[in-house]
């Protein structure tokens, strides 16, 4: 089989990699050791594609395998998984197709420097992802090492870019390996073979000693042993690297944290769904998980949390509804009762004859009055928010064919919420609403703008499976150790825990399970600013500039002699 003839094949193996290092129904919490080797296949594919026609397709395989096997989950979005999950693999396919053009400029012509150039393009592509209305950032390489402590510290300073680069790298250098360890190619074509010329030298200088041995070896050998000699010294770079991310996030974990208070909150993961289940099901069961941790908190609760879409209903506007519902247990008078403040997830109708509305958080005062709300700045493209709604042929399309008869309403500022505790402290929170808590440059604004913690109130249970909950939890984590606070997610299925600004899980409740509780929420030493904090997505900023100049430059002259490839 040649070369050329291997690249699909490789390409759809990377894919189907990829998704097993993230976490998945085998690997709950992804697989650290298939994420050093996901994307070798692709490397690989890119280095023996003989044109950037045969490199976009191979990258459209990939990255079409990747998204849909690890993002399988979709196709239980309510009735629309044909949208929600096949719609978006063959857009997936195009994206990294287009992408796969920049991966084989810099896998296939960055010579010694291939596997770095596949890395900066790697995290470049990573980030791009990840931000603006469109953004999706679930699947990221980076996540298949969330559960290595030590090694995620670095997104206190390089946000989950630097992660994303450091496993592209290795994986590069992987590739290299494989690459160099067969037999060199045919030698017409190449540059004149004295040691240490043209584009097969190393880094460099080989020792005088490793010099005169090489010397004497057959020309073929020789450019074996140079190539050889640079993918270990890329393999030594990368460990270097990662081993002193390794010691940066070991010092970090053994730093103590200065707490400064702590609240006591109720936590009810319902494990009921308004869409699906009903919304009167849905209060019941919260009202009785609610009595039930009251009960069993006598000395008081500072907070009490529901989670997204818990009330179906605007608090304010169906105040005698919340009075006498539901009737075992009515949701206002269970409020005062509980002397709480209640935090939850409740929708804010903005016009009740067009019925527009926003997602949004709502907080409530121990009395039962609705005392600040936030509306979702960043909803889910084309469920939540649809572009060009106004659109008429558009809007016709999306709700006769896709069948989505609107989206909600878009907020246009952060809330960040003020809650007095029992002490007398009053503490501040910022609220992202379900897969906010994946964008790491929205949670750095609540944190800017005086957050002390960070409250996600999230429902994911129409997934019906594990490693879509633990994949939303995985991207959340990260929120923490960026931003140096400490993170509660309230979910009505999962995964509803308390991290700390380590990413340690302090506690959290099973998957797809009725319970609540109350937990401690540790709040730690205000303005104490990480470096992420203070100067945002910069290494994802620097990974786009860098891929820039090296496309340029790669575009514009040839660094080494043209030579022919097998």
């Amino acid at each position: 089989m040649s070369p050329a003839s291997t690249i699909i094949p490789l390409a759809a193996f990377g894919g189907a990699l990829s998704a097993l290092a993230l976490p998945n129904e085998l690997f709950l919490y992804g697989s650290p050791l298939i994420g050093l080797v996901a994307l070798v296949p692709l490397y690989l594919a890119m280095r023996r594609s003989r044109s950037y026609g045969a490199a976009a397709p191979a990258a459209a395989v990939f990255g079409m395998l990747a998204h849909g096997l690890s993002s399988y989950w979709l196709w239980f979005f309510k009735d629309f998984r044909f949208w929600t999950l096949g719609s978006t693999t063959l857009a997936y396919g195009l994206l990294y197709a287009l992408a796969g053009l920049y991966l084989r400029l810099a896998a296939r012509e960055g010579g010694r420097l291939s596997p770095l150039a596949f890395a900066l393009v790697w995290t470049s592509w990573e980030h791009l992802k990840s931000i603006g209305f469109l953004a999706y950032p679930w699947g990221l390489i980076a996540y298949s090492w969330n559960s290595v402590l030590p090694f995620i510290q670095l997104s206190a300073v390089t946000g989950v870019p630097g992660l994303s680069f450091l496993l592209a790298y290795a994986n590069g250098a992987l590739g290299n390996l494989v690459e160099f360890l067969g037999p060199p190619p045919p030698l017409a074509g190449l540059p004149a073979c004295g040691l240490g010329n043209g584009p097969e030298r190393a880094f460099g200088h080989f020792p005088r000693v490793l010099r005169a041995r090489l010397a004497g070896l057959p020309c073929e050998l020789r450019i074996r042993a140079e190539r050889r000699a640079m993918a270990a010294g890329h393999l030594a770079f990368v460990a270097m690297l990662g081993s002193l991310a390794l010691a940066y996030g070991s010092i970090r974990l053994a730093t103590p944290l200065l707490e400064t208070t702590r609240i006591k909150a109720a936590l009810v993961q319902q494990n009921t769904d308004s869409w699906t289940s009903g919304e009167l099901a849905t209060l019941k069961t919260i009202a009785r998980l609610t009595r039930k941790v009251i009960e069993e908190n006598p000395e008081g609760l500072d907070l009490v949390v529901w989670s997204e879409t818990s009330l179906a209903r605007p608090w304010d506007d169906y105040a005698d509804f919340y009075e006498r519902t539901p009737r075992e247990d009515p949701l206002a008078p269970l409020v005062r009762l509980s002397g709480a403040w209640i935090f939850t997830g409740a929708p804010d109708i903005l016009d009740y004859e067009t019925f527009e509305a926003s997602n949004s958080v709502s907080l409530i005062d121990p009395s039962g009055r609705l005392v600040a709300q936030y509306a979702k700045t960043h909803p889910v493209p084309f469920a939540e928010a649809i572009p060009f709604w106004e659109v008429d042929w558009f809007r016709t399309f999306i709700q006769e064919t896709v069948g989505l008869a609107s989206g909600w309403v878009m907020g246009t500022e952060l809330t960040v919420f003020e809650l007095p505790l029992r002490d007398g402290t009053v503490v501040r929170f910022g609220a992202p609403i379900c897969f906010e808590d994946a964008f790491a440059s929205l949670n750095r604004e609540f944190v800017l703008n005086g957050a002390d913690f960070l409250l996600n109130l999230t429902n994911d249970s129409w997934s019906l499976t594990d490693s879509s909950e633990i994949q939303h939890f995985v991207a959340a984590r990260f929120r923490a150790i960026e931003t140096g606070r400490t993170l509660v997610r309230s979910t009505n299925s999962g995964v509803t825990a308390v991290v700390d600004p380590r990413g340690r899980v302090l506690d959290s409740f099973p998957l797809f399970a009725e319970e609540a509780r109350a937990v401690d929420i540790p709040v730690y030493s205000g303005g104490a600013k990480t470096p992420y904090l203070s100067f945002g997505d910069w290494f994802g900023s620097l990974a786009l500039f860098l891929s820039g100049l090296l496309a340029l430059i790669l575009g514009a002259v040839e660094p080494f002699p043209r030579r022919k490839h097998a």
